[in-house]
């Protein structure tokens, strides 16, 4: 497992995701769905920043970035690990090739976890106006957002389908 929980207990500090919206009230699927809604907005202010590169860097929002990555990656997946996924492998109409299609998206958690810590240095260097590699750094910027968008839209077309709670449909229509 990625995130650390210790005889069962979740870790406050492993649940927390550095976003206000998200780290008050209930976790349950509507919060996946604004989870997700999150996500996608760091992925546009990602891509804003990708574009920016290399002569119009918004310093601040790639301090922004940095600081919001890593906390709403690892809350989310603590999140789908600890809760959804063994929700869903309990439910009697789970079929035999969830138990695989969930390996592959805890592998996928782990990935993304790891290269959101090598982006977060970026941003940071980017953002304190240290030298990098501009053609590295927006070739990973753009890596990490479309990973990331992959993997939202998977969950929600596949892997939630049916599952949402009729209040997260209506947001989501």
């Amino acid at each position: 497992m990625l995130t650390n929980t210790e005889n069962g207990k979740l870790n406050a500090v492993d649940t927390r995701t550095g976003n206000r919206l998200l780290d008050g009230g209930e976790r349950d699927l509507a919060w996946l769905y604004r989870a997700h809604t999150e996500q996608l907005a760091l992925c546009r202010e990602l891509e804003e920043i990708a574009d920016s590169l290399p002569a119009n860097i918004n310093r601040q929002k790639c301090i922004y970035a940095a600081k919001a990555l890593g906390p709403l990656i690892k809350g989310i997946h603590h999140y789908e690990e600890t809760v959804l996924f063994p929700q869903l492998q309990s439910n009697p109409d789970a079929t035999d090739a969830l138990g695989p299609t969930l390996e592959r998206l805890k592998f996928e958690h782990c990935e993304d976890e790891c290269f959101a810590e090598e982006l977060t240095d970026a941003l940071l260097k980017l953002g304190s106006g240290d030298r990098v590699n501009m053609e590295a750094v927006g070739y990973m910027l753009r890596g990490f957002f479309e990973g990331i968008r992959r993997h939202i839209a998977f969950e929600r077309e596949h892997l939630l389908q049916g599952v949402l709670s009729e209040d997260a449909q209506v947001i989501q229509g």
